[in-house]
């Protein structure tokens, strides 16, 4: 009973921390971040600005979404645009950038292909990335991993060729990092996740560089839950459940092992005459129930007459 008791508190500990949970429901998704980005002057958007950023039409028409990895006709298009995307200002990469939910460019990428889009989210990976030959003089690129408020259990996959200052690089960045991405959106690609061997989707970007944002009032994002995380804690709940259910099992044997211990020698010990007393009955005269209740129903009907 004490083991019992045990496990239920130490159950009931664990039970009340959400993300004990999270290997069943998922992290819950984190309100918008408020942040405080650097104050910049806005430059303003002219048709020579807007030629300088466009991507030619000959530079799209070869993309295809929904493949893992780059295809070989994607090679040319896709180092030119990081071509453009590092040899551009920033500031005209600002200028012309929008904002786009990660639901629509999932759903809409021929759409956006080549926009310049801006995100802000948790930088969770940034590593070195290899370089495929080119004619573009690219010798040195990046990719980063950064989960949005909107993105859920998904990143947005970004490929830099400036090499990132001032921001911690790893493949799991634990606590993540806020920061803020400008990028042309090259197309949903396709990447296989090496802990449970599946394909996901998710929005790949072209960009110059990688910015810290300044300020971070909200809670980041958390790592989705892995298919060993989830089986992990199933195991762990299961032995829990298993363990309370033999220690219940254990208990009510051993109590039903002494209740027939009890039935079999205590109960007839304790009911059993001392010794001598049977002995001590022989000897006394005995009465024969029926012949004693006939003589006082005799005794009676005398008397009444």
């Amino acid at each position: 009973m004490v083991g019992l008791l045990v496990l239920v508190l130490v159950a009931i500990d664990r039970a009340r921390e959400p993300s004990s949970w999270y290997w069943l429901t998922g992290p819950p998704k984190p309100a918008p971040a408020t942040v405080d980005t650097p104050e910049t002057t806005p430059r303003a958007v002219t048709p020579d600005l807007l030629d300088a950023v466009t991507v030619p039409e000959e530079d799209l028409a070869g993309i295809a979404d929904d493949s893992v990895g780059l295809r070989g006709e994607e090679s040319g298009p896709y180092h030119r645009i990081l071509a453009r995307a590092r040899d551009l200002p920033q500031a005209d990469l600002e200028a012309v950038a929008r904002d786009v939910a990660f639901s629509v460019l999932q759903k809409q990428p021929e759409h956006f292909r080549g926009q310049l889009v801006t995100i802000s989210g948790d930088l969770r990976r940034l590593t070195t990335f290899p370089v495929r030959e080119n004619d573009e003089g690219i010798n040195e690129l990046y990719e980063a991993l950064v989960f949005t408020s909107d993105s859920g259990t998904t990143p947005y996959r970004i490929r830099l060729t400036t090499p990132p200052t001032g921001l911690p690089t790893g493949e799991s960045l634990d606590p993540p990092t806020p920061v803020r991405v400008v990028g042309y959106f090259f197309k949903r690609d396709q990447y296989i996740v090496q802990q449970d061997l599946r394909v996901h989707a998710a929005p790949l970007l072209l960009a110059q560089r990688i910015d810290r944002r300044a300020l971070a009032t909200a809670g980041t994002t958390r790592l989705p839950a892995t298919a060993a995380d989830r089986l992990r804690w199933a195991v762990t709940l299961l032995g829990l459940v298993v363990a309370g259910i033999a220690v219940a099992l254990t208990w009510t044997w051993r109590a039903r092992q002494g209740d027939l211990r009890f039935a079999a020698e205590g109960l007839k010990r304790s009911t059993a005459a001392p010794d001598g007393a049977i002995e001590a009955l022989e000897g006394i005269e005995t009465v024969d129930p029926d012949e004693f209740f006939r003589q006082m129903s005799e005794s009676e009907d005398v008397n009444q007459q």
